[in-house]
């Protein structure tokens, strides 16, 4: 799973172990509350009706509370208005039979893992991103140090083909997903993005991506790669660092 997925994924975990702690809702004056995660409704005659007033167990309320400013720190840092406000409301949970001091601290996870999942954190992507793409660019170093240039190249080349599908995700709306090194090339030079050295550049590294993942090793040497994972990171240092 992508370092995204895995991100959204922890989001939910925390979303739906909240709703396994808050035991129920309560129907007041025939209004009835909607408990978002689970998509249900509960009724006073429901089998899963509790009243509002049942508590939170404290053991277990403080261990949600850990693991959620751990993930709000991992992701925005301390500083952040995520990671500050519920902080902020946390402080202040008893985990008695009033709820909404709990619910709002839950909003903020919510507002989190929504800005988070559709895009609106520019930064924080970015910088996650160049992480997982160096992570990669280091086994290609490894594998090259070893002697295994070749598939060493084939790293390197898959780097950079992601990175220039987010790149292209980023900067331009609709940009395809199922496009390869070259066409996404063209397309993102053509809109000014990176200019025609990189360019030119990237044309030369698909094509040693291409003769290294169909195994014609023969016409490419050890300098070729070196080369290659040089330019790679090159590239993604100055779109994603």
């Amino acid at each position: 799973m992508k370092v995204d997925g895995r991100i959204i994924a922890r989001f939910n975990e925390l979303l739906v172990r909240a709703n396994q702690l808050v035991s129920g809702r309560e129907v007041y004056g025939g209004q009835e509350y909607y408990n978002d995660e689970y998509h249900e409704t509960y009724h006073s005659e429901s089998p899963n009706y509790m009243p509002r007033s049942a508590t939170i167990n404290k053991q277990d309320g403080i261990q949600w509370v850990t693991s959620s400013l751990s993930l709000l720190k991992q992701i925005f840092s301390e500083n952040s208005d995520y990671y500050t406000v519920f902080k902020d409301k946390s402080m202040h949970l008893h985990f008695d039979d009033n709820l909404s001091d709990f619910e709002q601290t839950l909003g903020v996870l919510k507002a989190a893992r929504e800005d988070y999942e559709n895009g609106y954190l520019f930064n924080t992507r970015t910088l996650i991103e160049a992480e997982v793409f160096d992570e990669f660019l280091e086994q290609a170093e490894e594998l090259f140090k070893k002697n295994y240039y070749q598939a060493a190249a084939v790293i390197a080349g898959c780097v950079l083909e992601d990175g220039l599908r987010k790149l292209g995700q980023r900067k331009i709306p609709s940009f395809p997903t199922d496009k390869t090194i070259d066409p996404m090339n063209v397309e993102l030079a053509k809109t000014g993005i990176y200019n025609a050295l990189w360019q030119k550049k990237i044309t030369a590294l698909a094509d040693l991506r291409n003769k290294a993942a169909h195994g014609k090793w023969e016409e490419f040497t050890k300098k070729d790669v070196e080369d290659m994972i040089r330019d790679v990171r090159g590239f993604m240092e100055d779109y994603f660092s």
